[in-house]
């Protein structure tokens, strides 16, 4: 049976549906003056524990790596030459 979806082309939630959250959040600022930059990360979790989030990321993260780096390391060969 299919998932039922809302209108946004989210899964429906209903009664029997319990939604656990967890957000990762990056702010990056950079002063024009002197270059300086900072890096905030917050993260906040509505039912999913920080151990489990960070399987969750970690996963996600090494399939967006491997994706951004399938260009570089199709066609990587290995071997001496001259370069």
């Amino acid at each position: 049976m299919a998932e039922e979806k809302d209108k946004s082309g989210e899964p429906a939630k209903g009664p029997d549906i319990i939604e656990q959250k967890f957000g990762f959040f990056v702010v990056k600022r950079i002063d024009k003056k002197t270059k300086k930059m900072q890096v905030h990360v917050r993260t906040r979790g509505e039912g999913i524990p920080l151990p489990e989030a960070i399987i969750i990321l970690e996963g996600w993260i090494k399939k967006v790596k491997e994706k951004l780096q399938k260009p570089y390391t199709d066609n990587l060969k290995f071997g001496r030459g001259k370069i």
